[in-house]
């Protein structure tokens, strides 16, 4: 086990004293009060070992050493509290010249590193994606709130799980998925129209009122609606509910503060039976809001096993959610079976909430986008009311088009981080155990290397091909030479189990709302500020004014 920093100084000045206290009574000093060795020993011991953390070994003794190298101390803060998240990351990819890896940060037994190519990025994420693992204290304060479900989860306990996860979200099973998807988008859009009527802005005439929405609510409600019955058979109906106690739960627990960020890192710094411990008016809001949670998951299993066992839900029934189908394969405990709920409900609904908010702000400030996705969606769907098909929704060059930018731009998670727990290596170098890598998808999805000129700019086009008649057609490369380019996902074995499933709710929540109105903002030349401790959103929220447009 690697020692922590302070733990090794506290046993350099133990082996020190000792060491000076043995001479002192066998008569190599004598005369001298080892209490005045022990003084003295501690303050040497100590100086020799920060000489030795912060110079000798850094620089040279670090297998690491010549790696090209982020100026700064205090680069792991500045990633953490900096907005938008990956800012500094992406600097570094762009201005320090390397080969995949840039050291950002050095604590003592602890480096930090950037991966930047395409290489560095298949060693973790699937070459040798099993020699790293998330950092435990940050598994150990998530665990908190999902649970070890499996995103946590590592090794081969996390290999089971996926395997038992995996037949819920095959192809099929999410494109069956998408009349639920669309009939709760439908809700979706009724509930904006009386808010847009509720909080009138002007009359426009002969078009219909234009009203002002806050959009992250609105999107976190709809796709906790689609997650709850795919999860776990459990329709929470938070959209139709003015008060829905899981809806102000996740609401609360996420919302995008700088309290919240410092109480993130807080309880990254620290073990967990004393982070708990702190005074914090934080912890008790956890406690008692993951509390219920837990209570509501417990309730709804029992209640599946009752009626599994009762005859009352035949197996064909229990297969319909990811509840069901883990339940049947009777390798998993009804905590085992909470963690996984609560693991799908915080990950399933608010990432893709986060990519419907950025959608719509991205169009609203790109109006020429916004007007001819509408024209595709009416041109090839009749109505916002009628059914839909997958394929219909799959094939429109611009809806995704856009929906693709908008994942690789904003990717819901901007950065996250793996330790090496073995020896191993990345990109051509060996590394050493411990190691901390962060793979920030920020920063990978905006790289010059991988998108050119164009990183930053939102063109939905690079998604859609031409050919020689002028037809448009989905492609799902962008144009970048390798699928690495875009890590919103990851990939590999840990990569998002459910990206499918959030890019289908994605396109028939874009496509309803732009399908039926057309959104501004509400103050044009103010911008909005992302912040979040885990994933990010508007910290003001998205405030926009919208309209519905007549015909569909």
């Amino acid at each position: 086990m690697t020692l922590l920093w302070a733990e090794e100084v506290v046993i350099t000045m133990i082996i020190a004293t000792t060491a000076g206290c043995s001479l002192a009574y066998g008569g190599v000093f004598p005369g001298v009060d080892y209490r005045l060795i022990i003084v003295g020993a501690i303050p040497v011991a100590f100086g020799f070992q920060i000489i030795y953390d912060f110079i000798i070994f850094p620089r040279m003794l670090s297998p690491l050493r010549r790696l090209p190298k982020a100026k700064g101390y205090l680069n792991t803060l500045k990633m953490l509290f900096e907005t938008p998240r990956g800012k500094s990351a992406l600097h570094w990819l762009r201005t320090i010249p390397n080969d995949g890896l840039i050291n950002f940060a050095y604590l003592p037994k602890q480096t930090y590193l950037l991966a930047t190519n395409h290489q560095a990025l298949l060693d973790i994420m699937s070459t040798r994606t099993y020699d790293f693992e998330k950092p435990w204290r940050f598994r150990d304060f998530l665990a908190r709130i999902i649970g070890f479900g499996l995103i946590l989860s590592e090794g081969d306990p996390h290999k089971t799980q996926r395997k038992a996860v995996n037949p819920s979200f095959n192809i099929k099973n999410i494109r069956a998925l998408y009349n639920l998807m669309w009939e709760k988008t439908g809700i979706f859009l009724k509930q904006l129209e009386k808010e847009i009527k509720d909080n009138p802005v002007r009359t426009l005439h002969g078009q219909g009122t234009m009203g002002r929405v806050e959009m992250t609510v609105w999107a976190s409600r709809l796709t906790l609606d689609i997650i709850g019955p795919t999860a776990m058979g459990r329709d929470f109906q938070s959209l139709t509910s003015e008060e829905n106690k899981v809806a102000d739960v996740f609401l609360n627990i996420l919302e995008p503060t700088w309290e919240k960020l410092l109480f993130l890192s807080v309880n990254f710094v620290l073990p967990q039976w004393l982070a708990v411990r702190i005074p914090w008016h934080l912890n008790k809001v956890v406690s008692e809001d993951i509390g219920y949670l837990r209570s509501l998951c417990h309730e709804i299993v029992q209640e599946k096993r009752l009626a599994f066992r009762g005859k009352k839900l035949e197996e064909k029934q229990l297969e319909t959610d990811i509840l069901g189908t883990l339940m049947l394969r009777g390798e998993f405990s009804d905590n085992d079976l909470v963690d996984q709920m609560l693991t799908f409900l915080a990950a399933g609904h608010e990432t893709t909430a986060g990519a419907l908010t950025m959608a719509c702000w991205m169009l609203s400030l790109h109006q020429g986008i916004q007007t001819r996705l509408r024209e595709e969606i009416r041109a090839h769907i009749p109505s916002g009311d009628g059914p839909i098909t997958w394929d219909e929704l799959e094939s429109l060059p611009i809806l995704n088009g856009v929906c693709q930018e908008i994942l690789r731009l904003w990717p819901t998670v901007p950065a996250t981080i793996r330790e090496a727990v073995r020896e191993t290596e990345v990109a051509g170098m060996k590394i050493s155990r411990g190691t901390r890598i962060v793979l920030c998808p920020y920063a990978i999805n905006r790289s010059p290397h991988f998108w050119g000129e164009t990183a930053d700019q939102f063109i939905p086009e690079r998604w859609i091909d031409v050919d020689e008649n002028g037809k448009q057609s989905v492609n799902h490369h962008g144009g970048a030479s390798t699928n690495f380019a875009q890590i919103t996902f990851l990939h590999g074995q840990r990569s998002c189990i459910g990206k499918d499933f959030s890019r289908a709710e994605l396109r028939c929540a874009v496509a309803g709302v732009v399908g039926r109105f057309a959104m501004e903002m509400q103050d044009p030349t103010s911008g909005i500020t992302l912040s979040g401790a885990v994933t990010v959103k508007p910290k003001e929220g998205l405030h926009l004014k919208m309209i519905q447009v007549d015909g569909w």
